[in-house]
């Protein structure tokens, strides 16, 4: 394999000791979150030949003018069951508006007055959404930016959201926090370019998953809604319009380890574009004695009980919460959450290649159908039990690229983590993905220290630590 001129091979990292968020909306430059952002695109080599000049352009190198671009943050849920997610757990978990700002103003400078930006997410059912984008000045931002005319705008693609309403809501008392209440499903106004159903057909990794489609499981109360979606030479993804309309996507994914897929980087990000989440694969039924890998043992009947019985479907989407878990819980292996997972990556590899090969229609074509890049966003990372229950990580790590499977095979490496030891990554390189996905022809340039030691994976990936 040869260089590839447009430097799709080529991934950088920006290491900055003491690198924090800047907190002063609307987050104006100069600031040194700003300035970082700048120094990554240099050192990824965007518009070399006019850096340093007021005409550099170094999102032009992926973005033409009049280009529809959307911009990707990773903002998820303020809340991990009964523990509520803020302050510097809530920086670690998702994106903030002084890494927003600078690609903003870049994207929209190479987009041009004819072409728009667009800051997009598809979070969690249960996720509140003001509460997170709030507390990190997404609002304020985009507030700023369209009071000076900018063609930007912020689109929540969820056509629902579950709003919490318990009357028990962590009520700690005799070792359990008691909850009970109802989740209640409200209509949102959803994606103004609508949905599309993306067949990923043959492509998919699934038609090499030994488990019968009829054991693919999501969560709880909708536990084997990924049925009707997926047999043989048939998967199927909801995907957002506004996704699948795009000319570009800018992905900023945060740096965290995960309880099902060791990490999540710019690959996982995806399930954040998909509108569609009960129809998403998130593990396989039972044990690996049978084929599963829910479990990563047999269960007493008692054990299947208590995992389960948590929350309860009721008619038009709403939910039954009614759980008492000790506190602190002791920890166990349900849902996948374990290194013996072998069905989330699927799902999610089956997503990159709907979203980066599904034409306008929802067809997925032999060519990559938008330009991407990705900025994994470490400057505080999140380590241990992620995504919603990882422990802050002050890292002041950028990395940036433009496959995927290169990046988070550079970013693994900088978490102190094998990436060849986590299948969500390998299986995604040697061109299984995008042609560029060759790791003998990655193309690594760093600036700064080394982080100075080893993430803690998640306790149930002890095949992540050092040998």
């Amino acid at each position: 394999m040869g260089k590839h001129p447009d430097n799709t091979n080529r991934v950088a990292t920006l290491r900055t000791p003491g690198l924090a968020y800047y907190e002063l909306a609307p987050f104006d430059p100069p600031n040194p979150v700003y300035a970082a952002v700048e120094n990554l695109f240099r050192l990824l080599g965007l518009d070399r030949a006019r850096a340093g000049t007021p005409e550099w352009n170094p999102l032009g190198d992926l973005i033409e003018p009049g280009n529809r671009v959307i911009v990707k943050p990773n903002f998820v849920s303020s809340r991990n069951l009964h523990d509520k997610i803020v302050g510097k757990k809530l920086q670690a978990s998702s994106t903030h508006a002084s890494l927003l700002r600078p690609v903003l103003d870049y994207a929209l400078k190479a987009a041009g007055p004819r072409g728009q930006v667009r800051v997009v997410d598809t979070p969690v059912e249960g996720c509140e959404l003001d509460k997170v984008i709030g507390p990190l000045g997404v609002r304020d931002l985009i507030n700023h930016l369209r009071s000076q005319g900018k063609n930007v705008d912020f689109i929540d693609l969820r056509y629902f959201q579950l709003v919490p309403r318990l009357p028990l809501d962590d009520v700690r008392s005799l070792g359990r926090s008691w909850n009970l209440g109802l989740l209640v499903r409200n209509a949102l106004p959803g994606d103004p370019s609508g949905y599309r159903v993306v067949n990923v057909g043959e492509r998919s990794r699934f038609q090499d998953h030994h488990a019968p489609y009829n054991r693919l499981c999501f969560h709880r109360s909708h536990r084997f809604t990924p049925v009707e979606h997926h047999r043989r030479g048939h998967h199927e993804y909801g995907i957002p319009g506004t996704v699948l309309g795009a000319d570009v996507i800018i992905n900023l994914p945060k740096m965290k380890t995960h309880k099902k897929t060791a990490v999540t980087l710019a690959l996982k990000s995806f399930i954040g574009l998909s509108h569609e989440k009960y129809w998403l694969p998130h593990f396989t039924e039972g044990h690996p004695d049978i084929g599963g890998d829910e479990y990563d043992r047999p269960q007493g009947l008692g054990e299947m009980l208590d995992n389960r019985l948590s929350r309860w479907p009721l008619p038009l989407g709403h939910s039954l919460v009614a759980r008492a878990p000790r506190v602190p819980a002791p920890p166990k292996v349900i849902d996948g959450s374990w290194q013996g997972n072998r069905t989330l990556w699927r799902t999610i590899l089956d997503l990159n290649r709907a979203i980066l090969f599904g034409d306008r229609d929802g067809k997925v074509q032999d060519t990559q159908q938008r330009r991407y890049l990705a900025i994994v966003d470490g400057i505080v990372a999140g380590e241990g039990e992620g995504p919603l229950g990882a422990t802050p990580v002050d890292a002041g790590l950028l990395i940036a690229g433009r496959d995927p499977s290169l990046v988070d095979d550079v970013a693994a490496r900088a978490m102190g983590l094998d990436p060849a030891r986590i299948a969500m990554i390998r299986e995604a390189q040697q061109g299984k993905l995008l042609p560029s996905g060759f790791i003998e022809d990655l193309e690594s340039v760093a600036e700064g220290p080394q982080f100075e030691r080893a993430f803690k994976p998640p306790r149930a990936w002890p095949s992540l630590l050092p040998a």
